[in-house]
């Protein structure tokens, strides 16, 4: 007999916002290791609030987030980070007059000294483009570059837990491509990720599950696939038809 298998993360009531407005209101969930989640919905729906919630950047007003079985609604973002809860936010998010290399150093600043260099050597030997990037400063990458590093730098800490807040965002499709498959690669090696995207189709293409939210509450979870053809979604987010290709 199998034994259960328990989420790496449990949203159980959340309510949160900013001042004295919440915006997310009784949101439940379950992610599994290794899962990669969407999460959909139209503007406003609450999709970034939610994430912040989670690395704790916003206003919690109640219900628990649980985290590999600990409470963590409590901890600020730092403590957050160090447990394993790492966030890109939408939006450029690197230091763009500074080289690759030296975005990485910065992304090891809550590691100990000694462990930098074996941090670096890990993350390039996972996206090589770093490396041929490297002398390069951040804001001369292309679009999709940029949004690979910024993954790279918030890798570099080993979350268990990767936010990604829009990542494709104004990028080619080429590009968008580039950066879907790198989600793909990090959820392969046991990281869950959770994905806000502007792009449903192809976020959904890459995902085991997804979360729909309107007006700041859950308005439907599945498998992916599912969700893909649900008559509501295809209507809402996909152009009222859907592809049916492969990841």
């Amino acid at each position: 007999m199998n034994a259960p298998v328990h989420p790496a993360l449990e949203l159980v009531s959340v309510t949160a916002g900013y001042g004295d407005n919440p915006i997310v209101h009784d949101f439940s969930a379950r992610l599994l290791p290794g899962s990669i989640t969407t999460l959909i919905g139209g503007n406003g729906a609450g999709k970034s609030t939610l994430l912040r919630a989670i690395y704790g950047t916003n206003r919690f007003f109640s219900g628990q987030i649980v985290f590999k079985g600990e409470t963590i609604e409590g901890l600020p973002p730092w403590e957050r980070l160090k447990r394993g809860v790492g966030f890109v936010p939408q939006g450029r998010c690197n230091f763009p007059a500074m080289s690759v290399a030296e975005n990485l150093k910065m992304g090891c600043y809550t590691l100990p000294a000694a462990r930098h260099a074996g941090a670096i050597d890990r993350l390039v030997g996972s996206f090589p483009m770093l490396r041929q990037k490297w002398s390069i400063d951040a804001g001369n990458l292309s679009g999709g570059e940029q949004q690979i590093l910024e993954m790279a730098m918030v890798l570099l800490v080993e979350p268990t837990l990767l936010l990604l807040d829009e990542p494709s965002l104004g990028l080619s499709p080429k590009m968008q491509g580039d950066v879907f498959a790198t989600v793909q690669r990090i959820a392969a090696s046991g990281v869950t990720v959770l994905i806000v995207e502007q792009n449903v189709r192809g976020a959904l293409l890459i995902s085991d599950r997804a979360l729909v939210m309107e007006q700041g509450r859950k308005f439907m979870e599945g498998p992916a696939a599912e969700v893909r053809t649900d008559p509501r979604i295809r209507q809402a987010y996909l152009g009222g038809n859907i592809q049916h290709t492969a990841a």
